[in-house]
């Protein structure tokens, strides 16, 4: 093997064909070699272990990575790596180039256990304009003195590349992807050991892109040791419903624009994903798939079986998918929480994980998952569980979940619209202003939205008019008006515009949406007159402990199912009328 103190210049051009250059000559390489060479020179110093994972991804990876480590000497004339160094870093005297024609690595994704990483690869180097919802954001960041550490937190599809290169624009500062002396350096993870004495010596901006889960040793002794002042640590949320009708999903007919916004759970580049594929965004699921390899590989297998209950995660399923030993680690990683049982932290995740499964696979899961809840009694779950295997189980639902998806069960009248009368919302949560009225969009299992209304002296009716998209049979959203003398759920089975009329009596009023999916709609108030629309009635009131305690019964332990409706309140007041005139109580009539 020829040993040179100064060994001749190497690059990897980083578009089109994966080759190494020495000058204009191409030195042949095996494909795993090449591989290996541009995984270090895009991620940075890499352990052997983690590094012969994706490359072999079996017990004897790390004797293989030895194998590959010799040839690629041999085939240099040099040792790229000292004997026994770890983790790997790439020398000096091999660079990435950014240069070449083409896509970005073409054809290494045909390398066994790449793909995911090639597809991050790619994402991370396509020239995109940034996420214009974040304008304010970077504007407010400008002005913050240098030198700087931005730690920018968030999910994936966050956006946080994004708004990084945006702020070295708005900063005149050149953008570097790793640590560079000055200008804006972005840095993901894994940081190297070395992280708090380059960043005390940085004269501009570092981005630190931190993942969800445990934070790692690196950024805790930054953190510790960094001077507070300049430290700024941003959380990126999701885009509000409003906010993405604004931004990306703009122009969008509604229901395609909920459907998107549902399915990339807010987040601003996975809507991009979302929009250029109808079926599963590969992009986004390299992205997961890529964060899953910090898992150890029965924690990884865990979580896919996992992926196919949505929700809360009941005993009987977390047995039976066999995930017991492994939620410590899923909840430290940051891919499950816990909130009065275990869940997905991000339900949008879990939808891709689990419709990437093979399909026969998934439906063997689902059929384990389904035959547990069913062993166990819990019919409610069971039937969602079913229902989201396409099959029919609204007979295992509860009677106010079956009314909710057929309204006309309930009892109704037939009257007509008067004058309109004012609203006057109070305190609410979590429902956003739209143009024709209120909306909500709810990303996560347990979500609700609601507004109360200002006590009114006599019986009127709401008119409650919108557009619903739901993601699936029996996952809502749900709408439901409550007063003090009961409450009427309205639910959408599927993707639809809606309108229901409702009998409110006299007294304080609320409207709450609950379950999953975008609901935008509008409310009127009018005075009822004799008429012939079918306008649905409140049941009776049960008492509050009644009502929690049947909801609970019925609702799997969380008190969110409505009170059964009862036979209609004969007390509300009662007057005979001629056709056309307005009324202030309504003669009972025959429905």
């Amino acid at each position: 093997m020829k040993r040179s103190g100064n060994p001749p210049c190497y690059t990897l051009p980083l578009f089109g064909r994966p080759r190494l250059l020495s000058g204009l000559e191409e030195v042949r390489l095996s494909r795993k070699g090449l591989a290996l060479l541009y995984y270090l020179a895009l991620e940075g110093p890499t352990s052997r272990a983690r590094l012969a994972d994706p490359l072999y991804g079996h017990g004897a990876g790390l004797q293989n990575l030895r194998v590959e480590l010799h040839r690629l000497a041999r085939a240099l004339g040099e040792r790229p790596f000292p004997p026994g160094q770890d983790p790997l870093a790439l020398p000096p005297w091999i660079q990435l180039g950014a240069t070449g024609q083409g896509e970005v690595l073409e054809g290494l994704e045909a390398v066994e256990g790449l793909w995911d990483w090639v597809q991050e690869v790619r994402l991370r180097w396509e020239r995109r304009p940034p996420v214009p919802i974040r304008e304010a954001l970077v504007r407010e960041l400008a002005t913050l003195p240098l030198p700087l550490v931005l730690v920018l937190k968030g999910r994936a599809g966050a956006g946080k590349r994004d708004l990084a290169q945006a702020l070295a624009q708005a900063l005149g500062l050149p953008f570097h992807e790793g640590l560079r002396p000055q200008g804006l350096s972005y840095l993901e993870g894994p940081f190297p050991p070395s992280l708090l004495r380059e960043v005390l010596a940085h004269r501009g901006l570092v981005v630190l892109n931190l993942e969800p889960g445990e934070e790692p040793r690196a950024f805790l002794e930054l953190r510790a040791h960094y001077p507070p002042e300049r430290l700024r640590v941003v959380d990126l949320p999701p885009l509000t419903w409003s906010e993405a009708r604004r931004g990306p999903l703009a122009g969008l007919p509604s229901l395609e624009a909920a459907r998107i916004y549902f399915l990339s759970g807010g987040q601003p580049e996975w809507m991009a994903d979302w929009l250029a594929c109808a079926d599963l965004p590969q992009r986004p699921l390299a992205q997961l798939r890529l964060q899953a390899r910090w898992l150890s590989e029965p924690a990884r297998m865990a979580l896919e079986r996992l992926s196919v209950v949505g929700g809360s995660l009941p005993e009987p399923v977390l047995e039976a998918l066999e995930a017991y030993p492994y939620l410590g680690e899923l909840e430290r990683k940051g891919w499950l929480v816990y909130r009065e049982g275990y869940r997905f932290a991000k339900e949008a995740e879990r939808r891709l994980l689990s419709q990437a499964l093979p399909p026969g696979w998934r439906r063997e899961l689902q059929e384990r998952a389904a035959a547990a809840l069913a062993l166990a009694g819990l019919a409610r779950e069971e039937a969602l569980m079913r229902l989201a295997m396409g099959e029919e189980a609204w007979s295992l639902l509860p009677t106010p979940l079956r009314q909710a998806f057929s309204p006309e069960a309930f009892p109704y009248r037939l009257l007509g619209l008067g004058r309109e009368q004012a609203l006057l919302p109070g305190e609410g949560r979590g429902l956003e202003a739209a143009p024709e009225g209120f909306a909500a969009a709810l990303l996560e299992p347990g979500e609700e939205a609601f507004l109360d209304f200002a006590p009114q002296e006599e019986s009127l009716v709401l008119e409650v008019k919108g557009e619903a998209y739901s993601p699936g049979p029996g996952e809502g959203p749900f709408l439901a008006l409550g007063t003090s003398r009961g409450a009427l759920t309205l639910g959408f089975a599927r993707s639809q515009p809606f309108r229901y009329l409702a009998l409110l009596p006299p007294g304080p009023w609320r409207v709450s949406v609950s379950g999953l999916g975008v609901v935008a709609f509008s409310l009127r108030l009018y005075r009822p007159r004799a008429g012939k629309e079918r306008v649905f009635l409140l049941a009776p009131h049960q008492g509050q402990e009644q009502a929690q305690e049947q909801g609970e019964q019925q609702g799997g332990g969380e008190g969110q199912v409505k009170p059964e409706p009862l036979p209609f309140d004969p007390d509300i007041p009662g007057q005979v009328a001629e056709p056309g005139e307005e009324l202030g109580g309504i003669k009972e009539q025959e429905a």
